[in-house]
C-alpha cells in the first residue's frame, strides 16, 4: 500500500507539472481551495470540532484564494484585510506588535492548539 501511495504521490506531480505547462496553474488553484473546503467541512464533521487539519486548511486558504484573479478573490482580499486591520489594532497593542510578528504568532498558536485537540481525542468534549 506504501508503495502505490508513493506512485500516486509522483503521479500527482507529472500531472501538476503538465497542468501548470499548458497554463492551467489558475484551475490548480480552484481545485485546490475545493479540495481544502472538503477537507475543513469533513474534518469539523468527523467531530464537531475543527482539529488540525481544518486549522491547516483556515491557514492556507485565504492565500490560496486571494492568489486568483476575480472578483471574489479581490472581495475577500479586501475582507482579509479588514480582518487584519482590526486584528493590528486591537490585538497588535495588546501583544506588542502588530506586524509580521503577530501573524506568526497567531499561526504557531493555532497550530499549536490544534495538535493539542488531535491529541486528545476526537471527542467533542475538551478539557480545555
Amino acid at each position: 500500500m506504501k508503495f502505490m501511495s508513493w506512485v500516486a504521490f509522483i503521479i500527482a506531480i507529472i500531472g501538476g507539472a503538465g497542468l501548470v505547462g499548458v497554463d492551467l496553474a489558475t484551475a490548480v488553484q480552484i481545485i485546490a481551495v475545493f479540495g481544502i473546503l472538503v477537507v475543513i467541512g469533513l474534518d469539523i464533521a468527523k467531530d464537531r470540532v475543527p482539529n488540525q487539519y481544518a486549522v491547516i486548511g483556515a491557514f492556507v486558504l485565504p492565500s490560496l484564494i486571494v492568489s486568483i484573479n476575480g472578483d471574489f478573490p479581490n472581495w475577500l482580499d479586501d475582507k482579509l484585510g479588514d480582518l487584519w486591520g482590526w486584528a493590528a489594532d486591537n490585538v497588535g497593542d495588546w501583544v506588542g506588535t502588530s506586524t509580521i510578528g503577530l501573524a506568526l504568532g497567531a499561526v504557531v498558536i493555532s497550530f499549536l492548539v490544534s495538535s493539542r485537540t488531535m491529541t486528545a481525542g476526537t471527542s467533542a468534549r475538551s478539557d480545555w
